[in-house]
C-alpha cells in the first residue's frame, strides 16, 4: 500500500511539472516572435510607407532573433515565455514593443 501511494505521488508530481511546463514555460520560438513582428509591420503600413517598412523589416530580420535569444540567456525561460506570449498576442507593433 505504501508503494502505491508513493508511486501515485510521484506520478502526480510528474504530471504537475508537465502541466506547469506546458502552461508557463513553453513559449513561441524567437523565429516565431520575429515573424509575427514582421507581419505586424506589413499589416500596419500603407503603400506610401513601404520604403520605411522595408528598412524596419530588414533591421528586424538582422537583430530580432538574436535579441530574443539573449533575453532567454539573460532573464531566463519564465521571463522569456511571458514576453513571447505577449508579443504573439499583440495586435500592433507598438503593443509588441511594449512587451
Amino acid at each position: 500500500l505504501g508503494r502505491k501511494i508513493g508511486l501515485g505521488v510521484a506520478v502526480g508530481l510528474a504530471l504537475a511539472i508537465f502541466v506547469f511546463w506546458l502552461g508557463w514555460v513553453r513559449a513561441p520560438s524567437p523565429q516565431e516572435i520575429c515573424a509575427h513582428k514582421i507581419e505586424l509591420v506589413l499589416e500596419t503600413t500603407g503603400p506610401e510607407q513601404r520604403e520605411g517598412a522595408e528598412a524596419l523589416i530588414s533591421r528586424l530580420e538582422l537583430n530580432c532573433v538574436q535579441a530574443a535569444q539573449n533575453k532567454i540567456k539573460l532573464r531566463g525561460k519564465l521571463v522569456y515565455a511571458r514576453y513571447a506570449k505577449c508579443v504573439i498576442a499583440a495586435q500592433t507593433l507598438m503593443d509588441a514593443e511594449r512587451c
